[in-house]
């Protein structure tokens, strides 16, 4: 019998819909013929709680659980042990009886380390000794299916991805048991601290753009301008008086002196004037954060809501491809599908537009040398069940994304005029469309902000102007905007842009960001259900409590580069250039320096409450059960701005939503689902 055990029901189903024989539906399985088909509900076993590591004298607490002591600190696991979900020992159950029965299992966790880890990390705590195989799923329509299934590859090829997963999750529990033990017992304010290897960091990128914004003055500045038929602007130069240290006139009489003294000379020659046509060819597929950002932009989504959508376009109605991807090319080899898709998406209601389309034309997002673990999202073609609301709006943009592939570049006139007048120099550009082409897909109208721009005359060079008129544009300065969920993901996905440091910012550039595709959507759920930010419309604001965090602890743990260079590292492990034990080590030495820092802070950051958005203002409804992740006490639950109960930990902060059924799904928020 060959073994199937996938991530999740779903994603088991999926594959059994399209496995030989007849099939029939067992107690958490499905027979299909000779096969079978198992799952999982996301990880199913957890780490132990750190007690299970602390000496058997440690006085207990009033919960029941051992007391934090600082002389109980690093808790480092000798071995490291892991033990069964309370919800999910029904299921492993019936998985220990079928890997009885099981001549070869197959591998079915998602296409990402941590699913390659979800299900080794079962078949090891089950004892399974046998040959297994993995099947690496991109979409789930039939045709995707049936390619992967004629493609698996032995299980053993995976191990340093698995190796990775499993250090990734060690070493977020060394930092997060560790430090969030050593500086809570450090903190006067009563709160109990939660410190991640990705949250804290994350929650300093907030905390600083905040603090820059509040810190900000604006500056007035000024920009002369000539009139010759169309406006050209006055070239700025650093020598000029009133000109400041970053650039900007300030001086309004200076600048009201130029204008005089262009208006007096009453003409201006054209000293340079070019004029060409220029093409922009549509933009790259959708990585997860680039689809994050685009849809939080557009139609409001929380970053949360992006991924929950997009997984449904894959899992429930296999018409996108597998979402947590952080690239955003094809491979040349899937050239060869494109008319396949683009007669689907004719049938599924786009005809208009694919009629347009042509299936001959290979854009540059077709390239196999810059495809990673997966690739861009686009669409499959096919589809089960129409989605609606907002995952709807998410397909359709995914949908023209894709076809924007197959139309022409988009064509504009870009004309630059730089004028001689008063012995200055006087400047106008102007691009004006020519062809919509792969922007037709959007429609005209969406034009990605540009603003409908002055026509400029042809010229010659040495052509002499009348000055018409003359005038100073009085500006301001602004500050950056407030972080919204996509432009947060984006920051974490290009955490480079962000340092001061050159070195690092040169070495992170290509390789590091905080978090990953999977699990930046996750962290900032988090921040948000432990009160350390709160969203005020699209806008992400750190709380009171999530400031004062940021400045009690040590600059090592919420600055960036330090999570990107663990992240470097983790790749390294998936490439088998750098070992588990090795990284291991690293994070121990890490921790327990960080722990001594501890000792000798002062914190007082008082206890924290779920902020506004998504999770709302909320109120106590009524106690809910015990909690999944302290074990500690009594949840409460929660309700949403829309409705929607969830329930908080008051005494480790930890956040879960129920299973439709009312009870603790048992799943941390911040965990895969």
């Amino acid at each position: 019998m060959r073994l199937f055990i996938a991530e999740k029901p779903s994603l088991g189903k999926g594959i059994a819909k399209y496995l030989p024989g007849s099939s029939s539906s067992g107690n958490g399985y499905v027979q299909c013929g000779q096969d079978v088909v198992t799952w999982c509900f996301g990880h199913i076993f957890e780490q132990v709680e750190p007690d299970y590591y602390l000496p058997d004298d440690v006085p207990l607490a009033k919960s029941g659980k051992k007391k934090w002591r600082f002389e109980d600190l690093p808790i480092f696991p000798e071995h490291w042990k892991l033990e069964a979900k309370d919800d999910a020992k029904a299921q492993i159950k019936v998985i220990r009886e079928l890997l009885k029965k099981a001549d070869l299992v197959v591998n079915a966790g998602d296409p990402d380390r941590e699913g390659q880890l979800l299900v080794d990390e079962v078949l090891e705590e089950l004892g399974w000794n046998g040959p297994t195989q993995r099947i690496w799923l991109a979409a789930l329509d039939e045709q995707s299916v049936n390619k992967a299934l004629s493609t698996l590859r032995d299980n053993r090829e995976y191990r340093n991805l698995c190796q990775a997963a499993r250090a990734r999750s060690r070493a977020d529990w060394l930092v997060g048991m560790n430090l969030s033990r050593a500086f809570s017992l450090q903190n006067s304010g009563g709160g109990v601290l939660s410190i991640g290897r990705v949250q804290t960091p994350t929650l300093a990128l907030i905390v600083a753009r905040d603090e820059k914004i509040e810190n900000f003055r604006p500056k007035d500045y000024f920009v002369p301008r000539i009139h010759t038929g169309f406006w050209s602007s006055w070239e700025l130069h650093e020598d000029f008086p009133g000109v400041d240290g970053e650039g900007y006139l300030t001086d309004r009489k200076a600048a009201e002196a130029l204008t005089a003294k262009a208006r007096a000379e009453g003409q201006a020659v054209v000293q340079e004037y070019e004029s060409k046509e220029k093409q922009q060819s549509a933009p790259l597929g959708f990585s997860l954060a680039e689809l994050q950002k685009v849809c939080s932009a557009k139609l409001g989504m929380s970053a949360q809501q992006v991924l929950d959508a997009a997984q449904a376009l894959y899992e429930t109605h296999k018409c996108a491809t597998y979402p947590r991807t952080d690239c955003r090319y094809l491979p040349e080899e899937q050239f060869g599908e494109a008319s396949r898709v683009l007669s689907g998406l004719a049938r599924l209601g786009f005809g208009d537009l694919v009629k347009n389309a042509d299936a001959a034309r290979k854009s540059s997002i077709w390239n196999t040398g810059k495809v990673t673990a997966h690739h861009a999202i686009i669409p499959t073609g096919s589809m089960e069940g129409r989605p609606e609301g907002a995952t709807a709006k998410v397909y359709e943009i995914i949908v023209r994304s894709y076809l924007a592939q197959f139309y022409p570049p988009y064509v504009y006139r870009a004309t630059k005029a730089v004028l001689a007048c008063a012995g200055e120099t006087w400047k106008a550009t102007a691009n004006v469309p020519v062809s919509a082409g792969w922007k037709a897909v959007y429609g005209l109208s969406d034009e990605d902000g540009d603003e409908a721009q002055q026509p400029i005359p042809a010229l010659q060079k040495g052509q002499t102007l009348p000055v018409q008129d003359a005038d100073v544009q009085a500006k301001q300065t602004k500050p950056p905007a407030r972080f919204t969920d996509g432009s947060l993901i984006e920051a974490m996905s290009n955490i480079h842009k962000f340092l001061e440091d050159e070195a690092a910012k040169a070495k992170l550039k290509e390789t590091s960001g905080l978090g990953t595709e999977a699990t930046r959507a996750s962290i900032l759920e988090t921040l948000l259900g432990r009160g350390f930010v709160e969203r005020k419309g699209k806008q992400l604001i750190s709380t009171k409590a999530g400031r004062d965090l940021v400045k009690a602890l040590p600059r090592e743990l919420t600055d960036p580069v330090t999570t990107a260079k663990w992240e470097d590292a983790l790749s390294l492990i998936a490439e088998g250039k750098l070992t588990l034990e090795q990284f291991e080590e690293a994070q121990r030495t890490v921790v327990a320096r960080l722990i001594e820092a501890a000792k000798s802070s002062h914190l007082k950051v008082g206890e924290t409450h779920s902020g506004g958005g998504k999770r709302g203002a909320a109120k106590a409804k009524k106690q809910g059960p015990t909690c999944a992740a302290c074990k500690k006490a009594k949840t409460v639950v929660l309700r949403t701005k829309t409705g929607k109960d969830w329930l908080k930990c008051e005494a480790c902060g930890a956040a879960f939503w129920p299973d439709k059924s009312g009870k603790a799904c048992g799943t941390q928020w911040e965990a895969r689902s």
